[in-house]
């Protein structure tokens, strides 16, 4: 029994061998596929960060369970990003000359309101010596004025001293003065004695006198002297 045993063990280890040396390369294929499959596998889950679990409501608490805090987001700043500096030697020619034209534009635009500034002074300055000006005018119109009111007056007044002395004088004198006298002191002097004294004034003048001196009275208007009416 035992003799026939061995050769039949024999021939099962030599099939089995020669199975496994068969199948060795499709064995090693698979196993090439299978391990960057894994190894990309246990990468991710060991880069990935790990999630932490929700806090447990309180003990006490009422109505329910308490939702999670929400995580905050992650800006550049707190991530260590931050904005790049200037720099400006990374401007291009065309930026440059932008930036140039600029300030040129804000040199003139301040030039410019210098220059109104100074002007606006300058027109102050003017207008103020102009008003002072004007005031020393109206001053002096008023002393005019006032010189001339007062001339006015002292004319009245010798007029009226003049008028009462040839109400005093007799006729025919005042007559004979009245021939000769300028027409334009003629009218003023006759127009302001009473009718009773120049009556016989008109009179005693001669006729080509008194006709003018009667038609001025009446109408009110000077006339031209006529020079000497005599003759």
């Amino acid at each position: 029994m035992s003799r026939r045993r061995i050769p039949l063990f024999l021939v099962l280890a030599a099939t089995a061998t020669v199975a496994l040396a068969v199948r060795l390369p499709e064995t090693v294929q698979a196993v090439g596929r299978t391990l960057p499959a894994s190894n990309a596998a246990l990468a991710a889950e060991t880069a990935a960060p790990a999630t932490p679990a929700p806090a447990a409501a309180p003990a006490g608490a009422e109505g329910g369970t308490q939702a999670p805090a929400p995580t905050p987001a992650t800006t550049p700043a707190a991530a260590g990003i931050g904005a790049p500096a200037f720099d400006p030697n990374t401007l291009t020619a065309g930026e440059l000359d932008v930036l140039q034209n600029l300030s040129r534009r804000r040199e003139e635009i301040e030039a410019r309101a210098r220059e109104l500034d100074s002007r606006e002074a300058l027109v102050a300055a003017t207008e103020a010596r102009i008003d002072k000006k004007l005031a020393e005018i109206k001053e002096i119109e008023a002393r005019i004025q006032a010189a001339n009111a007062a001339q006015s007056a002292e004319d009245d007044a010798q007029m009226a001293r003049l008028v009462k002395v040839y109400e005093t004088m007799k006729p025919a004198e005042a007559a004979t003065i009245f021939n000769t006298l300028d027409f334009s002191v003629l009218i003023e002097v006759a127009s302001r004695m009473k009718e009773a004294k120049i009556a016989p004034v008109l009179a005693a003048m001669d006729p080509e006198a008194a006709k003018k001196l009667t038609v001025a009275l009446a109408t009110r208007k000077a006339a031209p002297a006529s020079g000497n009416s005599g003759g």
